[in-house]
């Protein structure tokens, strides 16, 4: 069976690595900003709120995670959605197919061989 649309199916796969590469670098970010604010010793003011310290570290960990979290999740939406797309032509074409396949017989004027490309024709 031949597989059409290469270029598509390459930039579904590549948006699911993005996705896993985002989230990854993410939770390596969100850990780093955790340690970060954690191990703090100055904690300079701007306008009266303290930046940095423990509540800042933890704050810019669940902020980190929670934007790499949302971003793996629409890079993977995005692949996946190219991938249903491809699926949805596949079996439309294959049903295309078979419908005239069973169809062609009970039609005088239809001519019996009818090949698509790529499904045994």
């Amino acid at each position: 069976m031949d597989k059409r649309f290469t270029a598509l199916r390459v930039i579904g796969t590549v948006f699911k690595i993005l996705a896993w590469i985002a989230l990854i670098l993410g939770l390596i970010g969100a850990v780093g900003a955790l340690f970060a604010g954690l191990s703090a010793q100055n904690q300079q003011q701007l306008l009266g709120v303290d930046l940095g310290g423990p509540l800042a570290g933890i704050a810019a960990f669940l902020v980190v995670l929670i934007i790499a979290i949302v971003s793996f999740m629409l890079y993977y939406a995005v692949g996946e959605s190219i991938y249903l797309a491809l699926s949805i032509e596949e079996n439309t074409r294959r049903t295309a197919y078979f419908l005239q396949q069973q169809y062609a017989p009970k039609q005088a004027a239809y001519a019996p061989t009818v090949s698509v490309p790529g499904y045994g024709g």
